[in-house]
């Protein structure tokens, strides 16, 4: 979705100050961004994965030979931390606010791809899951030693899994026989429960939903992208632009309640309908098409009543982000 990412970032008359709360091996989104404007002075990149921080930092600063007055940090901290980050680089940073943020959560394809790192179905590796290689918690913590009931909350809950009650008994039951040590056994254990129904896709859908749970536990992302997103709209400028791009339910509704809450609509479940202050006027936004209807609030407008979706040749030559949801919120 870089286009739809670089559109929302231009309508600013100048883009003195942007943040990528998720700079990612290749930097894709922030090299896009700091070539489209060359006028940007600060740029902050920001990973809390250390190889992708690593060689996110390099390609940065391959570009950094073509622009002059560039300043450019990058920090392998949590997004979440971005407040202490600008006020580390400079407290009128943070003072007077950055022009754009942006927080891709997609997971990179070289984290998926590396079976060290634990997060692949059909990879062969320890039941790792860690974001940050120097977190305490693993996804084999969770299975051989938590709750039973916390072990079914987490299947429920972050997995979405209907088939969670017998996914809980059977992880628990593995215990007895020194537990699950490895990805393998694990989608084993997922196999043999499955119905039968749906074939290689069948239990392949389920492993999916069974390691998303197990990751988002482990790295604590909902409560995490929660705080981030509170943090990254107080961080910005009057004016200032957050676009968020999330890749599942999970994070979209948080994304969509947290925004309302920021602004001060919306009612307890993230719902924008019934609510006064939208614009249904598309003079008012001008080229931007795809913000045909926005909520205003006190603090900030969301400019996306529904989130941006990948075009259809997009997901033509990109099948992982047929699940991309992007959302923008612009503070007053």
């Amino acid at each position: 979705m870089l286009g739809e990412v670089l559109h929302v970032f231009r309508r600013r008359p100048r883009l003195r100050s942007f943040v990528d709360c998720t700079l990612g091996f290749a930097a894709g989104h922030s090299s896009a961004v700091i070539e489209m404007h060359r006028e940007l002075e600060v740029y902050v990149g920001l990973d809390v994965d250390p190889v992708a921080h690593e060689k996110g930092r390099a390609r940065i600063e391959g570009l950094l030979k073509g622009s002059e007055g560039l300043k450019a940090y990058t920090h392998l901290r949590n997004f979440k931390y971005i407040k202490s980050v600008l006020a580390g680089i400079d407290e009128d940073l943070l003072k007077e606010g950055v022009d754009g943020v942006l927080m891709d959560l997609g997971m990179s394809s070289m984290q998926v791809d590396r079976s060290e790192r634990g997060f692949s179905v059909l990879g062969e590796g320890p039941l790792d899951m860690r974001m940050n290689p120097q977190a305490s918690l693993k996804a084999e913590d969770i299975l051989n030693s938590w709750p039973e009931d916390e072990v079914g909350r987490i299947l429920r809950e972050y997995g979405e899994e209907s088939n969670w009650r017998s996914l809980q008994r059977k992880i628990v039951q593995a215990r007895a026989d020194g537990g699950l040590r490895s990805t393998s056994e694990l989608v084993k254990l997922i196999r043999s429960s499955s119905t039968g129904f749906g074939g290689r896709q069948g239990w392949i859908k389920t492993a999916t939903r069974v390691f998303q749970a197990l990751r988002i536990a482990v790295n604590d992302e909902l409560q995490t992208l929660e705080d981030a997103l509170y943090a990254c709209f107080d961080s910005l400028s009057s004016g200032g632009r957050l676009a968020v791009i999330s890749f599942h339910s999970l994070e979209d509704r948080i994304v969509k309640k947290t925004f309302l809450d920021i602004i001060g609509n919306g009612d307890e479940n993230g719902n924008f309908e019934n609510f006064k202050g939208w614009n249904k006027d598309e003079t008012d936004v001008g080229e931007e098409l795809w913000s045909k209807q926005r909520v205003e609030g006190k603090h900030g407008i969301v400019l996306t009543k529904r989130p941006i979706t990948p075009s259809e040749e997009e997901e033509k030559l990109n099948c992982r982000c047929r699940s991309a949801k992007l959302r923008v919120i612009q503070k007053v």
